[in-house]
């Protein structure tokens, strides 16, 4: 039997603005000896996707922006085209301003009511979620059950809880040891990388084809 495999690679040149790239081995990146997500961290790092600060840490814990996360999905998913934007708190001068554009023929990010996006502000897990939900087209799924495992469900906002809900069905994000979710809390580094990476390998799988 001759077994025929193909992997689909589109990451790419990934988050060498978002993490700070510095060409450091993970071997020295001693703050992610023993984090939850050191195996993550350490396939990208050896894949040369990611590095660290140059004090010679990669920071998992530390919060990232609305606009490092979205830069971070587009460096990984590949996405170059862009739209017109129209928020009025991004810049045609700012840095993130072509990220914006990228995201927004993506079709991935939707701003506040009053028409900003607030990029400096630090991205909340709910707010990750949503992003991923849109990232991966997916569809709403009643939330009653799937959220009935976070004991603080309640504080989940209205809109964002089938979204949780449906991304927590696929595994794309988990709760914590407590038993929560933490829909407010900011999203850290190392959650990111992991969110992504799991959207990643869902949207393209690796597709294995065979004949006799």
């Amino acid at each position: 039997m001759i077994v025929k495999s193909r992997f689909i690679i589109v990451l790419g040149t990934v988050l060498c603005m978002f993490l700070s790239l510095t060409g450091s081995a993970h071997a020295n990146l001693l703050d992610i000896q023993g984090h939850w997500a050191e195996q993550q961290i350490s396939d990208w790092l050896d894949r040369g996707f990611v590095a660290g600060y140059p004090d010679g840490t990669f920071q998992p814990d530390k919060s990232i922006t609305r606009a490092e996360f979205i830069t971070m999905v587009n460096q990984s998913f590949g996405f170059n085209e862009k739209a017109q934007v129209a928020f009025s708190d991004v810049s045609p001068t700012a840095w993130f301003y072509g990220e914006i554009a990228r995201a927004k023929a993506a079709g991935y990010i939707a701003g506040y009511e009053d028409n900003t996006i607030r990029l400096d502000k630090a991205i909340n897990r709910q707010e990750a979620a949503a992003i991923v939900f849109r990232l991966l087209d997916m569809e709403t799924v009643d939330g009653s059950k799937a959220l009935s495992k976070f004991e603080d469900a309640g504080n989940i906002s209205g809109w964002a809880k089938p979204i949780v809900a449906a991304v927590s069905e696929k595994n794309l994000m988990e709760g914590y040891s407590d038993h929560t979710f933490r829909a407010l809390d900011r999203t850290t580094r190392a959650e990111a990388l992991v969110i992504l990476d799991r959207a990643f390998w869902l949207k393209y799988p690796i597709i294995i084809t065979g004949e006799k």
